[in-house]
């Protein structure tokens, strides 16, 4: 399958190539609509910082047909938004001139009002030319084996769905598991044989950034050789741009470093700084109430707890939940005897403040402090804290 993958990226080269001599900015963006003869077309960035999305450029669609142009810096994915309908799909907009054939025949339509957001249909049917950028991202959608590890993981979905019995379930979420790992492992070779042969196009650090947010863990010195193999203009791309932010995020988390210190509020409101702290071993614990791993291995902390609080040991608590309703809740379930603080959402649709600040790539993680605040161990493992705390009391 990888020998697949980088003869498939070789042949994009010659194609790729003639769309990075484009010496100016311009684009012309031509659409063709079936279904919707009349409105109105966007073009829609978003700012992944804040979630916050803004206007490109906006135009009539007379007889199913409209135009775009306007200048764009570098290839970038944009949303193309349509009403009345809230339609909308993504797509690779360059410097040149594309055409974008869209049909809403077949459609997902969603309806996310009742949590404040809107309700509106994804375009499914649609094919895009002009675009090498969008060439690259049509071919990683379409390839044979990720649409193989795609349909498996969607009949282990169903199988789970209807399985009986906790045995039958943890059956079926190992056959995920291994599932889920080969298509990562399928995809990070077919990105990186992609960029092995052109490192200049931003669909290759999109589709990084892409496999990285569901895959944090990602050691530090693999995703720093994988971002410094892109080149201009990619490197510059707000892809790569979020990448490097995360790998200094990464860099100030190591085994070694002060670990960020936060004030947050505790059950009664009063306020709980982790600095507070210092002259003990700590371990952050950051869980939630809906995290069914997190509530599973609470007994085993409070034995930990109970073994080794006494010689200096302590757990700080931070939950993810942001109803406050559902942590007390699981509070008076759980009983646990150490402090206890809620994380922050000061941006609507973003993830909470201290669990960014942490770079917490799923719960529950432990993150485990020495006497003076300096990081230790950040881990999604559990066993992992275990034999660091018997290195340190035992």
């Amino acid at each position: 399958m990888i020998r697949n993958s980088v003869y498939f990226a070789a042949c994009l080269l010659l194609l790729c190539s003639c769309a990075s001599r484009k010496d100016n900015h311009a684009f012309v963006l031509n659409g063709k609509l079936e279904g919707i003869p009349k409105g109105s077309a966007k073009l829609v960035r978003m700012d992944m910082s804040d979630r916050t999305s803004h206007t490109v450029d906006s135009v009539a669609v007379e007889a199913g047909q409209f135009t775009m142009q306007g200048e764009i810096r570098r290839a970038e994915q944009l949303i193309l938004r349509i009403e009345p309908g809230n339609w909308s799909l993504r797509l690779f907009v360059e410097p040149g001139e594309i055409t974008v054939e869209a049909d809403t025949t077949g459609a997902t339509h969603y309806d996310y009002s009742a949590y404040g957001g809107d309700i509106g249909a994804i375009i499914e049917k649609f094919t895009v030319s002009g675009s090498a950028n969008q060439d690259i991202m049509h071919a990683h959608e379409n390839h044979p084996d990720k649409k193989r590890f795609m349909q498996q993981l969607k009949a282990v979905n169903i199988a789970y769905q209807s399985a009986t019995g906790e045995d039958q379930k943890d059956s079926v979420r190992a056959e995920a598991e291994v599932i889920q790992k080969g298509l990562n492992d399928w995809t990070l070779a077919w990105i990186d044989s992609l960029v092995n042969v052109q490192p200049a196009m931003s669909a290759g650090a999109l589709l990084l950034e892409n496999y990285y947010q569901f895959n944090q863990s990602m050691p530090l010195a693999e995703l720093e050789k994988r971002v410094s193999a892109f080149k201009a203009p990619a490197d510059s791309s707000g892809y790569i741009l979020r990448l490097k932010e995360s790998i200094g995020k990464l860099e100030a988390l190591m085994p070694g470093k002060v670990a960020p210190d936060f004030t947050l509020l505790t059950p009664d409101s009063s306020k709980f700084t982790l600095s507070s702290t210092r002259g003990k071993y700590v371990l952050i614990d950051f869980w939630a109430s809906w995290c069914a791993p997190c509530r599973q291995a609470i007994p085993h902390w409070k034995e930990v707890y109970a073994k080794y609080h006494d010689k200096g040991f302590e757990i700080v608590a931070l939950t993810n939940d942001s109803r406050w309703a559902d942590w007390f809740k699981a509070l008076k379930a759980e009983q646990m005897p150490w402090p206890q603080v809620a994380d922050e959402f000061p941006v609507k649709n973003m993830p909470a403040r201290v669990a960014e600040l942490y770079m917490v790539p799923s719960l529950p993680t432990y993150v485990l402090l020495d006497k003076e605040g300096k990081i230790i161990l950040h881990t999604t493992s559990k066993a992992k804290v275990d034999e660091e705390l018997n290195k340190l009391f035992l």
